[in-house]
Protein backbone atom coordinates (compact mmCIF):
# COMPACT_ATOMS: atom_id res chain seq x y z
CA UNK A 1 0.00 0.00 0.00
CA UNK A 2 2.90 2.52 0.95
CA UNK A 3 4.39 1.66 -2.14
CA UNK A 4 1.05 2.08 -4.32
CA UNK A 5 0.96 5.84 -2.46
CA UNK A 6 4.65 6.75 -3.10
CA UNK A 7 4.04 6.15 -7.04
CA UNK A 8 0.44 7.93 -7.11
CA UNK A 9 2.66 10.91 -5.34
CA UNK A 10 5.14 10.74 -7.86
CA UNK A 11 3.18 10.35 -11.04
CA UNK A 12 1.21 13.37 -9.29
CA UNK A 13 4.65 15.28 -9.02
CA UNK A 14 5.69 14.30 -12.76
CA UNK A 15 1.99 15.85 -13.81
CA UNK A 16 2.98 18.70 -12.18
CA UNK A 17 6.72 19.36 -13.48
CA UNK A 18 5.04 19.19 -16.94
CA UNK A 19 7.71 20.81 -19.75
CA UNK A 20 5.38 24.04 -19.68
CA UNK A 21 5.99 24.35 -15.71
CA UNK A 22 9.59 23.33 -15.93
CA UNK A 23 10.34 26.58 -18.55
CA UNK A 24 10.00 28.65 -15.18
CA UNK A 25 12.29 26.19 -13.38
CA UNK A 26 14.08 27.09 -10.77
CA UNK A 27 11.89 29.00 -8.69
CA UNK A 28 13.64 28.77 -5.26
CA UNK A 29 17.18 27.15 -4.37
CA UNK A 30 17.80 23.83 -5.27
CA UNK A 31 19.60 21.37 -2.58
CA UNK A 32 22.16 19.56 -4.24
CA UNK A 33 23.33 17.03 -1.51
CA UNK A 34 26.78 15.64 -1.11
CA UNK A 35 27.54 12.04 0.73
CA UNK A 36 30.82 13.76 2.33
CA UNK A 37 32.51 16.01 5.22
CA UNK A 38 32.92 19.62 3.81
CA UNK A 39 36.23 19.64 2.53
CA UNK A 40 36.75 16.81 0.55
CA UNK A 41 37.43 16.26 -3.25
CA UNK A 42 33.64 16.20 -4.01
CA UNK A 43 32.75 18.81 -1.63
CA UNK A 44 35.16 21.28 -3.30
CA UNK A 45 34.86 20.15 -7.14
CA UNK A 46 30.92 20.57 -6.56
CA UNK A 47 31.21 23.91 -4.55
CA UNK A 48 33.52 25.65 -7.18
CA UNK A 49 30.85 23.39 -10.17
CA UNK A 50 27.72 25.54 -8.40
CA UNK A 51 29.53 28.86 -7.93
CA UNK A 52 30.15 28.68 -11.65
CA UNK A 53 26.71 28.35 -12.32
CA UNK A 54 24.37 29.91 -10.41
CA UNK A 55 24.52 33.58 -12.41
CA UNK A 56 23.08 32.19 -15.61
CA UNK A 57 20.61 29.48 -13.40
CA UNK A 58 19.11 32.42 -11.70
CA UNK A 59 18.95 30.66 -8.04
CA UNK A 60 21.30 29.67 -5.73
CA UNK A 61 22.33 25.45 -5.02
CA UNK A 62 22.65 24.94 -1.78
CA UNK A 63 24.96 22.31 -0.42
CA UNK A 64 23.65 19.43 1.77
CA UNK A 65 26.89 17.52 3.42
CA UNK A 66 25.11 13.56 4.01
CA UNK A 67 27.63 11.60 4.80
CA UNK A 68 27.83 8.35 6.15
CA UNK A 69 27.37 4.93 5.05
CA UNK A 70 29.31 4.89 1.89
CA UNK A 71 26.86 7.05 0.10
CA UNK A 72 24.13 5.35 1.05
CA UNK A 73 22.24 7.77 3.65
CA UNK A 74 22.30 10.59 0.80
CA UNK A 75 21.21 8.10 -1.92
CA UNK A 76 18.06 6.92 0.45
CA UNK A 77 17.48 11.04 0.99
CA UNK A 78 17.21 11.19 -2.86
CA UNK A 79 14.87 8.12 -3.74
CA UNK A 80 12.50 9.51 -1.45
CA UNK A 81 12.74 13.02 -2.33
CA UNK A 82 10.15 15.00 -4.59
CA UNK A 83 10.83 14.44 -8.14
CA UNK A 84 10.73 18.37 -9.44
CA UNK A 85 14.10 18.97 -9.59
CA UNK A 86 14.92 21.08 -6.01
CA UNK A 87 16.76 18.16 -4.37
CA UNK A 88 19.58 16.26 -6.69
CA UNK A 89 22.53 14.43 -5.76
CA UNK A 90 26.59 15.11 -6.34
CA UNK A 91 28.50 11.87 -5.85
CA UNK A 92 31.14 9.62 -6.77
CA UNK A 93 31.54 6.18 -8.41
CA UNK A 94 30.99 4.78 -4.72
CA UNK A 95 27.25 5.08 -4.83
CA UNK A 96 27.17 2.69 -8.15
CA UNK A 97 29.39 0.37 -6.42
CA UNK A 98 27.18 -0.15 -3.08
CA UNK A 99 24.82 -2.51 -5.63
CA UNK A 100 27.66 -4.62 -6.34
CA UNK A 101 29.05 -4.98 -2.61
CA UNK A 102 26.01 -4.83 -0.54
CA UNK A 103 23.96 -7.92 -0.63
CA UNK A 104 20.54 -6.30 -0.85
CA UNK A 105 21.43 -2.73 -1.75
CA UNK A 106 18.46 -0.54 -1.03
CA UNK A 107 18.67 1.24 -4.02
CA UNK A 108 19.35 0.78 -7.93
CA UNK A 109 21.47 2.98 -9.29
CA UNK A 110 19.71 2.79 -12.70
CA UNK A 111 16.09 2.32 -11.80
CA UNK A 112 15.78 4.61 -9.12
CA UNK A 113 17.74 7.75 -9.74
CA UNK A 114 17.48 9.61 -13.13
CA UNK A 115 21.50 9.94 -13.98
CA UNK A 116 21.70 14.18 -15.24
CA UNK A 117 25.49 14.25 -16.19
CA UNK A 118 28.89 12.97 -15.71
CA UNK A 119 30.21 15.98 -14.28
CA UNK A 120 33.79 14.59 -14.06
CA UNK A 121 36.23 11.56 -14.27
CA UNK A 122 39.86 11.07 -12.57
CA UNK A 123 41.90 9.56 -14.36
CA UNK A 124 43.81 8.03 -11.43
CA UNK A 125 44.58 8.51 -7.69
CA UNK A 126 48.30 9.10 -6.08
CA UNK A 127 49.23 6.85 -3.95
CA UNK A 128 50.32 8.09 -0.52
CA UNK A 129 52.44 7.35 2.35
CA UNK A 130 53.35 9.03 5.74
CA UNK A 131 56.53 10.50 5.12
CA UNK A 132 57.93 8.73 7.65
CA UNK A 133 57.08 5.57 6.16
CA UNK A 134 60.13 3.77 4.39
CA UNK A 135 58.39 2.73 1.69
CA UNK A 136 59.58 4.69 -1.11
CA UNK A 137 57.55 3.02 -4.38
CA UNK A 138 54.81 0.46 -4.79
CA UNK A 139 57.24 -2.31 -4.77
CA UNK A 140 58.38 -1.20 -1.35
CA UNK A 141 54.80 -0.97 0.06
CA UNK A 142 54.26 -4.51 -1.48
CA UNK A 143 57.10 -5.69 0.69
CA UNK A 144 56.56 -3.74 3.99
CA UNK A 145 53.37 -4.91 4.17
CA UNK A 146 54.64 -8.85 4.08
CA UNK A 147 56.12 -8.04 7.34
CA UNK A 148 54.49 -5.43 9.48
CA UNK A 149 50.81 -4.27 9.75
CA UNK A 150 49.88 -1.70 6.72
CA UNK A 151 46.41 -0.36 6.65
CA UNK A 152 45.11 1.79 3.82
CA UNK A 153 41.73 4.08 4.23
CA UNK A 154 39.18 4.70 1.88
CA UNK A 155 35.45 6.45 2.54
CA UNK A 156 33.82 3.13 2.98
CA UNK A 157 33.46 -0.95 1.97
CA UNK A 158 33.05 -0.70 -1.41
CA UNK A 159 34.09 2.51 -2.89
CA UNK A 160 36.85 2.49 -5.51
CA UNK A 161 40.08 3.26 -2.88
CA UNK A 162 38.93 0.01 -0.94
CA UNK A 163 38.71 -1.75 -4.18
CA UNK A 164 42.23 -0.14 -5.37
CA UNK A 165 43.29 -2.02 -2.23
CA UNK A 166 41.88 -5.10 -2.80
CA UNK A 167 43.49 -5.20 -5.98
CA UNK A 168 46.83 -4.33 -5.52
CA UNK A 169 47.02 -6.68 -2.64
CA UNK A 170 45.50 -9.50 -5.39
CA UNK A 171 47.87 -8.64 -8.03
CA UNK A 172 51.16 -8.73 -5.55
CA UNK A 173 50.45 -10.70 -3.13
CA UNK A 174 50.45 -7.67 -0.66
CA UNK A 175 48.94 -7.79 2.49
CA UNK A 176 47.13 -4.44 3.10
CA UNK A 177 44.57 -3.94 5.42
CA UNK A 178 41.56 -1.82 4.84
CA UNK A 179 40.43 0.74 7.18
CA UNK A 180 36.84 2.82 6.26
CA UNK A 181 36.19 6.39 7.19
CA UNK A 182 33.39 8.70 6.92
CA UNK A 183 35.49 10.84 5.10
CA UNK A 184 38.67 11.73 3.08
CA UNK A 185 39.71 14.87 5.69
CA UNK A 186 39.24 11.95 8.48
CA UNK A 187 41.66 9.43 6.40
CA UNK A 188 44.37 11.85 5.83
CA UNK A 189 44.26 13.11 9.32
CA UNK A 190 45.07 9.15 9.85
CA UNK A 191 47.70 8.81 7.73
CA UNK A 192 49.33 12.18 8.67
CA UNK A 193 48.92 10.90 12.60
CA UNK A 194 50.09 7.26 11.37
CA UNK A 195 47.20 5.31 12.51
CA UNK A 196 47.32 4.00 8.67
CA UNK A 197 49.80 4.22 6.89
CA UNK A 198 48.72 4.45 3.28
CA UNK A 199 45.91 6.90 1.53
CA UNK A 200 45.09 6.62 -2.37
CA UNK A 201 44.01 10.44 -3.16
CA UNK A 202 43.03 12.92 -5.78
CA UNK A 203 46.04 15.15 -6.39
CA UNK A 204 43.88 17.73 -5.16
CA UNK A 205 43.29 16.42 -1.33
CA UNK A 206 47.13 15.34 -0.65
CA UNK A 207 49.22 17.87 -2.84
CA UNK A 208 49.16 20.07 -0.23
CA UNK A 209 50.81 17.73 2.58
CA UNK A 210 53.15 16.36 -0.12
CA UNK A 211 54.55 19.80 -1.15
CA UNK A 212 55.08 20.49 2.70
CA UNK A 213 56.61 16.97 3.32
CA UNK A 214 54.51 15.53 5.46
CA UNK A 215 53.44 12.73 3.12
CA UNK A 216 55.22 11.05 0.30
CA UNK A 217 53.50 10.28 -3.25
CA UNK A 218 54.99 7.00 -4.20
CA UNK A 219 53.06 6.52 -7.65
CA UNK A 220 50.69 7.32 -9.86
CA UNK A 221 47.75 4.66 -10.74
CA UNK A 222 46.96 6.45 -14.33
CA UNK A 223 48.16 5.35 -17.62
CA UNK A 224 50.48 8.41 -17.77
CA UNK A 225 52.30 10.06 -15.39
CA UNK A 226 50.33 13.26 -14.33
CA UNK A 227 51.42 16.61 -15.90
CA UNK A 228 51.72 18.64 -12.91
CA UNK A 229 54.04 16.34 -10.90
CA UNK A 230 56.37 14.23 -13.95
CA UNK A 231 58.77 13.63 -11.00
CA UNK A 232 56.05 10.88 -9.67
CA UNK A 233 55.72 7.35 -11.66
CA UNK A 234 53.21 5.61 -12.75
CA UNK A 235 52.03 2.06 -10.61
CA UNK A 236 52.91 -0.12 -14.17
CA UNK A 237 56.78 1.66 -13.32
CA UNK A 238 56.89 0.95 -10.51
CA UNK A 239 55.89 -2.81 -8.95
CA UNK A 240 53.16 -3.55 -10.52
CA UNK A 241 53.67 -3.55 -14.83
CA UNK A 242 50.59 -3.14 -16.99
CA UNK A 243 48.26 -1.86 -13.97
CA UNK A 244 46.18 1.01 -14.59
CA UNK A 245 43.39 2.16 -12.43
CA UNK A 246 41.47 4.84 -13.65
CA UNK A 247 40.20 6.23 -10.05
CA UNK A 248 36.83 7.26 -10.20
CA UNK A 249 34.08 10.02 -11.47
CA UNK A 250 31.83 12.36 -10.33
CA UNK A 251 27.83 12.49 -11.26
CA UNK A 252 24.79 14.25 -10.57
CA UNK A 253 21.41 12.28 -10.41
CA UNK A 254 17.77 13.11 -9.47
CA UNK A 255 15.17 11.09 -8.46
CA UNK A 256 13.86 9.09 -11.01
CA UNK A 257 10.62 10.75 -11.78
CA UNK A 258 12.15 13.87 -12.73
CA UNK A 259 10.57 15.58 -15.49
CA UNK A 260 13.34 15.34 -18.67
CA UNK A 261 13.06 18.88 -19.70
CA UNK A 262 14.13 19.99 -15.96
CA UNK A 263 17.12 17.20 -15.79
CA UNK A 264 18.31 18.74 -19.14
CA UNK A 265 17.88 22.69 -17.77
CA UNK A 266 20.06 21.51 -14.89
CA UNK A 267 22.67 19.78 -17.34
CA UNK A 268 23.05 22.16 -19.43
CA UNK A 269 23.73 24.73 -16.99
CA UNK A 270 26.71 21.91 -15.86
CA UNK A 271 27.89 22.11 -19.36
CA UNK A 272 28.19 25.41 -19.87
CA UNK A 273 29.81 26.01 -16.21
CA UNK A 274 32.69 23.29 -17.43
CA UNK A 275 33.41 25.16 -20.61
CA UNK A 276 34.44 28.58 -18.92
CA UNK A 277 38.24 28.77 -18.48
CA UNK A 278 38.34 29.41 -14.63
CA UNK A 279 36.18 26.22 -13.41
CA UNK A 280 37.89 24.37 -16.17
CA UNK A 281 41.15 25.18 -15.19
CA UNK A 282 40.45 24.38 -11.59
CA UNK A 283 38.94 20.94 -12.21
CA UNK A 284 41.67 19.91 -14.67
CA UNK A 285 44.31 21.14 -11.85
CA UNK A 286 42.89 19.13 -9.83
CA UNK A 287 43.56 15.91 -11.67
CA UNK A 288 40.29 15.53 -13.16
CA UNK A 289 38.35 15.54 -16.51
CA UNK A 290 35.56 17.83 -16.77
CA UNK A 291 32.73 16.47 -18.59
CA UNK A 292 29.42 17.33 -18.25
CA UNK A 293 27.99 15.12 -20.88
CA UNK A 294 24.10 14.64 -21.92
CA UNK A 295 21.79 12.11 -19.26
CA UNK A 296 21.83 9.09 -21.58
CA UNK A 297 25.46 9.92 -22.10
CA UNK A 298 26.18 9.38 -18.30
CA UNK A 299 23.29 6.07 -18.40
CA UNK A 300 25.61 4.15 -20.99
CA UNK A 301 28.62 5.22 -18.86
CA UNK A 302 27.04 4.13 -16.08
CA UNK A 303 25.66 0.32 -17.17
CA UNK A 304 29.62 0.00 -18.67
CA UNK A 305 31.02 1.13 -15.64
CA UNK A 306 28.85 -1.57 -13.29
CA UNK A 307 29.83 -4.67 -15.86
CA UNK A 308 33.26 -3.28 -15.84
CA UNK A 309 33.64 -3.23 -12.01
CA UNK A 310 31.76 -6.64 -10.91
CA UNK A 311 34.62 -8.04 -13.27
CA UNK A 312 37.16 -5.80 -11.06
CA UNK A 313 35.44 -7.32 -7.94
CA UNK A 314 35.69 -10.52 -8.79
CA UNK A 315 38.83 -10.23 -9.52
CA UNK A 316 39.77 -8.77 -5.97
CA UNK A 317 37.94 -11.33 -4.45
CA UNK A 318 35.39 -8.64 -2.63
CA UNK A 319 32.50 -10.35 -2.03
CA UNK A 320 28.47 -8.70 -1.08
CA UNK A 321 28.24 -8.48 2.31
Amino acid sequence: MKHAIAFALALLAGIAASPSWSQSYPVRPVRLMIPQPPGGTMDTLARATTHQMQESFGQNIVIDNRSGANGIIAGETLARAAPDGYTLLYTSASLANNQLVIRKPPFDVLKDFAPVTLANTLPGYLIVVNAQSPAKSVKDLVELSKTTRVHFGSSGTGNSQHLLGELINARTGARMIHVPYKGFALIVNAVLGNEIQVVFGSPTTVVAHIKAGRMRAVAYTGAQRMASMPEVPTVSESGIPGMVYEASWHGIFAPAATPRAIILRFQSEVAKAMQTPRLNQYITESGHAPIGGTPEEFRKFLVRYLKDTAEQLRIAKVEPQ
